[in-house]
């Protein structure tokens, strides 16, 4: 059994007015709904599994099964972007929460293009959310008044859920005990209560990220079909050991256009080259945190390519990179300032990638629930970094909208072989415009 595999649960509780009974509830569950299981600003979830939060596995463990999804995103996003920002682990994540109720081979697509069993995935999720909500605690604690902001970091999970609808008691433990996640019932099928569920979900995200992401979820991207919303959010604030310095410098375009940049320069550790790229990093205070800055040897893309295509070898590629710069050897940095944001479906990529069923009616999530046949209708992603003089902060989050499919219909047939009518009409007044028949359609004006 992997290291990272869940040990079996006992059995959940299914509704909040359960929780609610002061006096007959275990002290496990009321731990877990008041640090467990993310509020939703401050609503208390209105369905919420009696298991608490796993224990965090080696921080060892968890970082390695992000970077294969990572190399194989960053090598599929559009490269015809001049610039670029998301957040392949908040996708790994928000995936790996349904991903927990899939089954046949719509799991193992989904295994196949996140980079390992879905077990693996949701420890290393866990284990990732528990180490970032620990950032910055030693700076707190030291209380420096002279010394630069503690840097601080989160990777929440929240989920909405049509209300009324059955959930399978295993998926409500792994959300509670993997991911920290209550249910919260929304109505999706009709369109006022649709949109006062889009309103709290996106609400929530920008409570989660600084207010750094605030329309994840756009007007009509929820629909009738809606049954899930499954929302990862990650934001992170951190400043550098002491302030880079600025001045005014060029910078050459992906364009091979000059252009006019404040630049920024200061102390890095670590380096790491290969014949692909030249890297170092940029420490935060705390050490927690860091940013790898990396200069191609011919260009973006071809490093980008390599990575994808070595995603699965720890020993080359993102992987190593990260591993190398580890090392504690001296460099000096000089980089632009930069302030980006970006946004995007990620659909279309993750089927191309090779995640097919989930997307379609061939889909299998019974683990989520047994009276609706349910299919992903969109991966949704919105990312934003700022790095300047005084630090980095970055944040992301994205959305997996679950919809319940239909059974394909009979296709009818209609087989004019004999004398017919037709109609023309205006469609939004169902006005008639041109009418008639056909008796013999060889007799031509």
């Amino acid at each position: 059994m992997s290291p990272l595999t869940p040990p079996r649960r006992p059995a959940p509780l299914r509704r909040r007015s359960l929780l609610a009974a002061g006096a007959l509830t275990p002290p496990v569950l009321l731990g877990l709904a008041a640090c467990g299981a993310d509020d939703g600003g401050g609503e208390a979830p209105d369905l919420l599994a009696e298991v608490p939060r796993e224990k965090p596995g080696a921080p060892q463990d968890a970082g390695p099964a992000v970077v294969p999804f990572t190399a194989r995103i960053l090598g599929a996003i559009d490269r015809g972007e001049v610039n670029a920002v998301c957040s392949p682990l908040s996708v790994q994540v928000a995936l790996t929460m349904i991903g927990m109720g899939a089954s046949g081979d719509t799991r193992a697509q989904m295994e196949e293009v996140l980079g390992a069993p879905m077990e693996d995935l949701a420890a290393s999720a866990n284990t990732l959310s528990q180490v970032l909500a620990t950032v910055g605690d030693e700076q707190r604690e030291a209380d420096e008044e002279d010394g630069p902001e503690p840097s601080r970091a989160s990777l929440v999970n929240a989920t909405w859920l049509q209300e009324g609808l059955s959930v399978e008691d295993s998926f409500l433990e792994d959300l509670s005990a993997w991911f920290g996640s209550g249910v919260f019932e929304a109505d999706f099928r009709e369109t006022g209560p649709r949109e006062k569920a889009r309103e709290r979900i996106n609400d929530w995200v920008a409570d989660s990220t600084a207010d750094l992401i605030e329309e994840l979820v756009p007007e009509g991207a929820l629909g009738a079909a809606t049954r899930l919303v499954l929302v990862n959010a990650l934001h992170l604030k951190a400043a550098w050991p002491s302030p880079l310095t600025t001045s005014g410098g060029r910078f050459t375009t992906s364009a091979d256009e000059e252009v006019g940049a404040e630049m920024l320069s200061g102390d890095a550790k670590g380096w790491y080259e290969d014949e692909l790229c030249r890297a170092t990093a940029l420490p935060t205070a705390g050490g927690e945190l860091a940013l790898a800055l990396i200069q191609p040897v011919e260009d973006v893309a071809s490093v980008l390519e390599a990575w994808s295509s070595s995603a699965t070898d720890s020993g080359t590629g993102l992987g190593a990179l990260l591993s190398g710069l580890e090392e504690s050897v001296p460099a000096r940095l000089t980089l632009p300032r930069f302030d980006i944001d970006g946004e995007a479906s990620l659909t279309g990529t993750l089927q191309e990638l090779g995640m097919v069923d989930a997307f379609s009616g061939d889909a299998d999530f019974s683990g989520v629930t047994s009276e609706a046949d349910l299919a992903i209708t969109d991966v949704l992603h919105k990312a934003v970094i700022t790095v300047d003089e005084e630090g980095m902060e970055a944040a992301a989050a994205t959305a997996v909208m679950v919809g319940e499919t239909a059974a394909p219909a009979e296709p009818k047939e209609l087989v004019l072989e004999s004398p017919f009518l037709y109609v023309a009409y205006e469609r939004s007044t169902l006005a008639p415009l041109v009418t008639g028949w056909i008796g013999d359609p060889t007799q031509t004006r």
